[in-house]
């Protein structure tokens, strides 16, 4: 059963917070500032209010250097059993200083099934006065038992009037705030120019016009690829793309994530589309 991030916050002030989380949906800074706003709620040290910001608990969290605050990362492309066994060494020791120890797995989809089993068996003996939070944008990417076992928490995407400026970027990444952040990084107009040089060349089948897109890297190769995928998505319902287009653009992001060469990819990919007779994308 999912639960809003508002009865979550009702939960803690209940003191009735589940021990296992699962925050998915919205984009990975607005997950990430939610579970440092968890944090501080659990462990501020504040008299008339909490959380009150201004205690050494909440200002070593939110600038993220409280020692019972632990975090793990995919390390390349995945989380592997080393980080999971790691992290168990930690969490069943007292805590240093917090009445709380929160730990946060990001891109918890990426655990591997080694991983993800070992993380299986601290949730079945859950350490005192620990929170382990799980942080995905791919709920479904997670294997089914650790699904099962957390509380599930979505958070909504944002909506255009949070972009202020920048709703272009927004609209251009069909909603998704973490692909609006990097569209800023590049301009939406630079990006939007990748796009269509890659659907000039596969609406015309001249596989040179390709060679225009580079010397794109290995994450513009990752950015254009998604939102290809976005842009795919509605045209399938409409009738114009066929499905296969978009099987295969998730053939390549997984392909240039496992480190093969992305403009290997990006040509391989270019030549499957042509051969699927274009698109009517854009």
């Amino acid at each position: 059963m999912s639960m809003n991030y508002t009865l979550l916050k009702k939960a803690v002030s209940e003191e009735k917070l589940a021990h296992f989380l699962l925050f998915h949906g919205s984009g990975g800074e607005e997950r990430y500032r939610a579970v440092l706003e968890l944090a501080v709620m659990l462990n501020c040290m504040g008299v008339s209010q909490k959380p009150c910001r201004e205690c050494s608990a909440c200002k070593k969290i939110l600038s993220g250097n409280h020692p019972d605050i632990h975090m793990i990362r995919p390390q390349k492309t995945s989380i592997g059993i080393e980080q999971i066994i790691a992290l168990q060494t930690k969490i069943y020791r007292k805590t240093y200083e917090g009445r709380f120890r929160v730990c946060l797995i990001e891109e918890a989809d990426k655990l591997t099934l080694p991983a993800a089993n070992a993380l299986l068996k601290i949730t079945e003996e859950p350490p005192d006065q620990t929170i382990i939070i799980l942080s995905t944008s791919n709920a479904q990417g997670v294997i089914s038992t650790l699904q099962s076992r957390a509380q599930t928490v979505y958070f909504p995407p944002p909506g255009e009037k949070e972009w202020g400026d920048e709703v272009e970027d927004f609209r251009l990444s069909g909603g998704d705030p973490d692909l609006a952040r990097m569209i800023g990084e590049y301009g939406s107009e630079q990006v939007k120019g990748w796009i269509r040089i890659y659907l000039d060349t596969i609406n015309s089948g001249d596989f040179l016009q390709l060679f225009n897109l580079f010397p794109l890297e290995k994450e513009e190769v990752l950015l254009l690829l998604q939102l290809l995928a976005e842009a795919s998505k509605e045209m399938i319902i409409k009738g114009k793309v066929q499905p296969q287009f978009l099987h295969e653009i998730g053939v390549a992001i997984e392909m240039i994530r496992r480190q093969v060469n992305s403009r290997l990819v990006l040509e391989v990919l270019a030549m499957k589309h042509i051969k699927l007779g274009g698109t009517e994308i854009g």
